[in-house]
């Protein structure tokens, strides 16, 4: 049984960032607490424990990335940060921005109050914006599922009169 890297880290980031997504809003407050019964002790440990892991696994992924682009895939190396549809940069970007905050949350030592509520505010409302783009990722991926991807042009059928016959590229 041959199963693929990145089909196995792919997942363990879903449930990892389920449990952030669950265990961090349930902490925001009286608007979704309700997601953990308003037990903030129990979402503040879970969101710390899979905090880590997140860090651990975001670590592994970029050195994975880094040794296989280096390594084999020298093609694609000119797309390696910023992906081919932009959201690879996106994600990479919202992950450095919730992990450095989240750490300055996390060791609150020597950045003041002001320092503080300025992390947790950028903290939140990044996570919404990931959640946007998680949602848009779930979204894309099961579009793609449903609806066959159609012909590009080079390859097309041509149907009477050297036109291209659409129907048989929507069926």
């Amino acid at each position: 049984m041959n199963i693929r890297f990145d089909f196995i880290m792919h997942w363990v980031y879903a449930i990892v960032w389920a449990l952030l997504g669950i265990s961090g809003f349930a902490m925001v407050g009286a608007k979704y607490g309700w997601l953990l019964n308003f037990d903030y002790a129990t979402a503040d440990y879970v969101h710390r424990l899979s905090a880590a892991v997140f860090v651990l696994i975001t670590f592994i992924s970029i050195v994975y990335e880094v040794y296989r682009n280096i390594k084999n895939d020298t093609k694609h190396l000119a797309w390696f940060i910023i992906g081919k549809s932009g959201y690879q940069l996106f994600t990479f970007i919202t992950t450095l921005i919730l992990i450095i905050t989240g750490v300055l949350i996390w060791v609150h030592n020597g950045i003041g109050m002001a320092g503080m509520g300025f992390a947790l505010f950028i903290h939140e409302y990044v996570s919404y914006i990931a959640l946007a783009g998680v949602i848009w990722h779930i979204y894309v991926k099961c579009h793609a599922l449903i609806w066959p991807k159609k012909a590009n042009s080079k390859t097309e059928q041509k149907g009477k009169g050297g036109k291209t016959d659409v129907a048989k590229t929507m069926d």
